[in-house]
């Protein structure tokens, strides 16, 4: 889809992949090899969706960071995260060529429940402390934070709740996985109810994904999916239902239902330095 830059709307994206689930596996191996050999130098930033039947797609945005013309970053609606704004106009100030919706938030201040570093920094202290963290050589990892040192060591630092794989091995299979990492089970918390979800992940070879779902599923379901599906071995949880939101290529793949805090984007390599001076 593209963007109206005066109303955030949107119409259907140009280039997509449309992958059936069975072939999907196969497809994002050679995916993460292509990259990781520079095959698609000219694109760093791609889409594919997969269709998982009954009205459910996973939508993939491969982030070739090992190109060197592309960053992965944290903007928010202020610079320590305790406003919202609609997520075009997130992406608008951003600068972002993908951007995928962030952690989860206090509804009532807006205000993030997770960590952000940028730059050595503390911009928000959080609750939660699985993360998404970028070295300043713009390598990608996903870890504890305790697991991580010291946080000035890296260029952002983004935290949320669920490392939902790791090392290929899926973490959160249950009610009691999300229970035992600190969320409150209540029949009005959509994190237990089938729904969009909103994920960040790695592969093997370093490559950076942003995942999200159409189409209504349960987390548990999502993880599966992506572990089955795709070539995606650290799979960090982000917000979900009506905040979950992706954008790739001036294209919205979906769009939060409400105003959120703050977007994990991808964006040409230098673009952050110029948007902290607008």
């Amino acid at each position: 889809m593209k963007l109206d830059k005066r109303t955030g709307n949107s119409a259907p994206a140009r280039t997509v992949w449309k992958i059936p689930a069975a072939a999907a596996a196969c497809v994002f191996a050679s995916a993460a090899a292509a990259f990781a050999g520079g095959g698609y130098a000219t694109d760093p930033v791609r889409l594919a969706s997969i269709d998982l039947g009954r009205g459910r797609t996973l939508h993939i945005v491969s982030v070739d960071v090992s190109s060197g013309r592309v960053e992965i970053d944290s903007a928010g609606a202020d610079a320590r995260y305790g406003a919202v704004d609609s997520f075009g106009g997130l992406v608008r100030r951003s600068g972002a060529s993908a951007a995928i919706n962030g952690c989860f938030f206090d509804l009532n201040t807006g205000r993030l429940v997770g960590h952000i570093w940028h730059n050595g920094e503390q911009r928000v202290r959080g609750s939660f402390s699985a993360a998404l963290a970028i070295r300043r050589d713009n390598t990608a990892v996903i870890a504890p934070m305790k697991e991580l040192g010291d946080p000035r060591g890296y260029r952002v630092i983004i935290a949320c709740v669920d490392i939902l794989i790791r090392n290929g091995e899926i973490l959160v299979k249950s009610k009691k996985d999300l229970v035992r990492n600190g969320h409150n089970p209540s029949r009005h918390n959509d994190i237990y109810r089938p729904a969009r979800w909103s994920a960040v992940g790695l592969d093997r070879s370093g490559q950076v994904y942003l995942i999200a779902s159409t189409g209504a599923m349960t987390l548990y379901e999502f993880t599966r999916q992506v572990r089955q599906r795709t070539a995606v071995t650290d799979l960090l949880g982000l917000d979900g239902g009506t905040s979950s939101g992706l954008f790739v290529n001036g294209a919205f793949v979906s769009v939060p239902g409400r105003p959120v805090p703050s977007v994990i984007v991808a964006r040409p390599s230098g673009a952050g330095q110029v948007a902290s001076l607008r």
